[in-house]
């Protein structure tokens, strides 16, 4: 216990410094939405750091380590080229004008914890396999690696085989070739959001992976966390958007399709 309260103060003073870093220079740019792009990143630099940091490269943190470097890479690389060159995110922009309504010290102390500290909190959750293998020298159990690591790969996988198509979608979109208001071949046929889907796997395998290590149940939050943000927060704002832009065709692709888990469509 004594090594995972440790680790765990060391992960959150990283992301602390990381979130920081990125508030000031989102402050200075005047665009919060970098947030978006060093999300990714920030789980890197905290379990790689405090990995070196520990000096425990046993298998366990070696293995979850590389698993979050995939992701992170894959992720952050996708999210840099969707903003690169473009203005702020309307959502933080729109919370920019809000905010600076009453101040710009509200704004700069609202901005640093609503989007900066906040998004650290959630980092430190989700990254809790990775704190739990760095707080044992213990090697995963063969099943648990093995089926843990198929399920991470999978829904990799999957999240990247979805964030493709909808990103092919949109260009098609931009160039005039598809004419179609909504995304709803390849994946997007069996549920409304498997870019989700996949990423919810992601961290559910994660944790597998990790969950015979001592403490490991701490390591289920991660999942818990994200797939309650996917279901919860995230994904019903894109659903409301798309509902008050195409009420007709989004409700009825609500009922002919599943929200997260894929599933055959109902005609």
């Amino acid at each position: 216990m004594e090594s995972l309260i440790v680790n765990s103060g060391i992960v959150a003073l990283l992301i602390l410094m990381y979130v920081t870093g990125v508030f000031v220079i989102a402050f200075l740019r005047e665009d919060n939405s970098i947030m978006d792009i060093a999300y990714g990143p920030a789980f890197l630099f905290s379990i790689g750091g405090a990995t070196l940091l520990t000096g425990n490269f046993t298998l366990s943190p070696l293995i979850i380590s590389s698993g979050i470097a995939l992701w992170s890479i894959r992720l952050s690389t996708r999210i840099f080229q969707k903003n690169h060159g473009k203005p702020e995110d309307f959502r933080y922009a729109k919370w920019r004008s809000t905010w600076n309504e009453r101040g710009r010290w509200y704004f700069f102390i609202r901005s640093y914890l609503q989007i900066n500290i906040l998004q650290g909190v959630i980092i430190f959750l989700v990254a809790l396999p990775g704190i739990v293998a760095l707080s044992t020298v213990s090697n995963p159990s063969p099943l648990a690696l093995y089926f843990g690591t198929a399920i991470f790969l999978f829904g990799l996988t999957y999240e990247t085989i979805a964030d493709w198509q909808l990103d092919r979608f949109i260009a098609n979109k931009r160039s005039g070739t598809e004419n179609a208001n909504l995304m709803k071949t390849g994946l997007f046929a069996y549920s409304r959001r498997p870019n989700y889907f996949g990423e919810t796997l992601i961290w559910w395998g994660l944790a597998i992976i990790v969950s015979p290590l001592p403490y490991g149940w701490i390591a289920f939050v991660s999942p818990i966390v994200i797939t309650f943000i996917v279901t919860k927060v995230t994904g019903p704002m894109l659903e409301q958007a798309f509902l008050e832009k195409f009420p007709e065709e989004y409700n009825l692709y609500m009922k002919q399709v599943n929200y997260l888990v894929p599933g055959p469509r109902r005609d």
